[in-house]
């Protein structure tokens, strides 16, 4: 089908933007569904990665703008929303306005009302139902990205209950799913009252093979197969060779850093680029970091949670680019951005979650399915490394299985206490009995058909009890609950903070360790090599919220509550990042990623002691942000004045943006040339 014939949908502007993007024709199965998408019925679209989902989803946002509607399109992870939002800006071609809207839960980001299209993630577009804002009701499409993730433990329950709450908000509410394929994807599109439309095409075709030993063995979809001697060495010098690029899944971290540094070797013979690992080393030049650097100049590079933002996005531009020829990743890479290859090689079939688990199929389904690159591959080739125990199992299960159906993960208490708070606050429930109606609309009850009302009862109970629901023949959300809902926190989160600070004036490390204690924040794990953890804990012990007894069941918890608190101390304290990724054996982005839960936990901790008038933890927030002594607010309140140069300038008596203005010289030689007059024209912009 020749995207002309879409001019009466999308106009023939609309026509021009696709061409200018190279699409001349709409592949067969896009073909296929466009009836679909230009209907009003709710529609579920499950087609393999790169088979062209994401076009059809924005036909029907542009078809709904054109008739005057507005979009919301709904991603797992921020990362993914960066990413979709630069693909839609096209259309600001014909006047369509986008706008992506994550971060900070509390903020309404009233500025999107004008928007046609928002992109947003399933956590971010459930907080502004919680916080009011005006455009959300406004919305006529919703476009739910990955709906198959209704199955995630951590993401799924969130999802399902936005998809409901927004139903029940616009009961004329249009829904399109985006799904990879899976057994049961029919039972979804039957909870949204949707047509479906499945697909298995590829627009480049898959092989998938085993390695075993040395032996390679590869299998079309008939079943058939071929093999042949060939190493995992081998395997990624013969493509290397060829131009293509290659995404090599490790276990853990440590082993994607060690195979990166391996296939450095290899890839070396065919890329040198030294601009690479300079860029590499611009936000942080520590261990692993210089370790990265040295790789990525040699066209390989490994990826993993513990990198900064900065650096993945190098890796994945340079990946994309061919200036990286292999990358190496743990599979949270499969999850995230577009970032296909020639080959891809899953070098294990376990992974370790604090226990050693065989993968899922549909974990091995998302890895493999990155391999062949649209407009780039013939073929795309899925090697998964097994040892002759496994074989026979991985060939059946992997190779040839379906991946497991996909269930609701909403039944857990956690999930119905934090989601049944919000719909009390929201107004969608003034009884149990409406609360158990409201999540009968619930995918979890269409597969299971359980009444909650057991569950629900006990939680109601439990809010009543902390303080954030009454009961005055109707339930009624109190001051404080409507404030936790706000602040999107976990009610135990909201119930520890209040209990606390309702009693005590905290230190800073009492302040941190109550951040700690709570259900939303990341812990550090305890090593047998962090004796050093316990003795601050005993030296600290009247400063922290809690001491529990060293034979008690949580004290091993207790002491990685304790570990992180340190590690966030340290931070305010300005000890130096790489000092403290050491101390703590973390790396960078994990740094980074405890910062800034530890920010938004901080916030609502603040709130909630405004709310009970505790002022002990007042501009904590701010230090968190920043990573300072209290004294430097000030100068890293200025853009380009971070943590290391607003000492630097504090320590030499400039300690205001005043004395900056006044000693252009001295702060030029403190903080370079360059920098400086970043500084300055920021002030001057604003008369300063």
């Amino acid at each position: 089908m020749k995207v002309e014939e879409l001019s009466e949908y999308i106009s023939s502007y609309g026509v021009r933007v696709l061409k200018d993007e190279g699409i001349e024709e709409l592949f067969p199965p896009q073909a296929e569904a466009v009836e679909k998408v230009f209907s009003e019925k709710n529609l579920l679209l499950a087609m393999p990665t790169a088979a062209g989902k994401t076009l059809l989803a924005e036909l029907a946002m542009v078809r709904e703008a054109i008739n005057g509607g507005k979009s919301l399109y709904v991603v797992p992870l921020r990362a993914l929303a960066s990413e979709k939002y630069e693909s839609f800006r096209k259309w600001e071609k014909i006047g369509l306005r986008i706008g992506v809207s994550t971060g900070d839960y509390e903020a309404r980001d009233e500025h999107l009302a004008d928007c046609d299209i928002i992109v947003t993630t399933s956590e971010k577009a459930d907080s502004l139902i919680r916080n009011r804002a005006g455009w959300i009701r406004g919305i006529t499409c919703l476009v739910v990205d990955e709906i198959h993730l209704l199955d995630s433990e951590k993401r799924g329950a969130t999802l399902e209950i936005l998809v409901t709450k927004m139903r029940k908000m616009n009961n004329t509410l249009r829904i399109i799913g985006l799904s990879a394929t899976a057994p049961n994807v029919d039972e979804i599109a039957d909870w949204l009252d949707a047509e479906y439309y499945a697909s298995d095409w590829r627009p480049v075709p898959l092989y998938e093979g085993i390695l075993c030993g040395n032996r390679l063995e590869m299998f079309s979809e008939h079943g058939f197969g071929n093999s042949a001697r060939k190493t995992f060495e081998e395997l990624v010098e013969e493509c290397v060779a060829e131009g293509g690029g290659m995404l090599v899944f490790e276990s853990t971290r440590r082993g994607a850093e060690r195979t990166a540094v391996k296939l450095s070797e290899i890839t070396g013979k065919y890329v040198r680029n030294e601009e690479i690992g300079r860029a590499l080393l611009e936000e942080n030049e520590g261990e692993m970091s210089r370790k990265l650097a040295e790789c990525a100049k040699k066209g390989s590079a490994f990826h993993h949670a513990g990198l900064l933002n900065g650096q993945r996005k190098t890796i994945e531009d340079a990946f994309r680019n061919g200036d990286i020829k292999v990358v190496v990743a743990t599979p949270t890479l499969a999850a995230g951005v577009n970032l296909p290859a020639r080959r891809v090689i899953i070098r294990s079939i376990y992974r370790f979650d604090g226990f050693s688990r065989k993968i899922k199929v549909a974990e091995y389904k998302q890895m493999a399915g990155r391999a062949g690159r649209p407009g780039m591959d013939d073929y795309g080739e899925a090697i998964l490394c097994v040892n002759s125990r496994d074989r026979e199992m991985a060939l059946h299960r992997y190779i040839f299985g379906e991946p497991e159906k996909i269930t609701s993960k909403l039944g857990v208490e956690t999930h119905l206490r934090f989601h049944s708070l919000s719909i009390i606050c929201d107004g969608y429930a003034k009884t149990v009995e409406e609360l158990e109606n409201f999540f009968a609309d619930t995918f979890f009850f269409k597969q299971n058909e359980l009444s909650l009302a057991y569950e629900l009862e006990r939680v109601v109970r439990q809010l009543e009890n902390w303080g954030m629901v009454r009961e005055e023949g109707k339930l009624v959300p109190t001051k404080l609950g409507m404030l936790v809902s706000r602040l999107y926190i976990d009610p135990m989160t909201g119930f520890i903070f209040h209990d606390v600070l309702n009693r005590e004036e905290l230190t800073d490390v009492g302040a941190l360790h109550l951040i700690c204690r709570t259900p939303d924040m990341e812990r550090l794990s305890v090593r047998k090599t962090d004796s050093w953890v316990e003795e601050e804990a005993f030296r600290l012990r009247k400063e922290l919220t809690y001491y529990p007894s060293d034979f008690s069941v949580e004290y091993d918890w207790f002491l990685s509550e304790v570990k992180t608190a340190l590690c966030l101390k340290d931070w305010i304290e300005e000890v130096d990042e790489d000092r403290i990724c050491e101390r703590y054996s973390i790396a960078p982005g994990d740094l980074r990623r405890i910062v800034e839960t530890a920010e938004w936990l901080s916030n609502a901790m603040s709130r909630i002691a405004e709310e009970v008038g505790n002022s002990s933890v007042t501009g904590l927030t701010e230090r968190i942000k920043y990573g300072v002594k209290r004294e430097l607010l000030d100068l890293v309140r200025i853009r380009y004045v971070g943590r290391v140069r607003a000492r630097k300038l504090y320590d030499a008596g400039i300690r205001s943006v005043e004395d900056i203005v006044r000693n252009r010289k001295k702060v030029e030689g403190l903080i370079g040339k360059g920098i400086a007059e970043k500084v300055f024209d920021q002030l001057g912009a604003l008369n300063l």
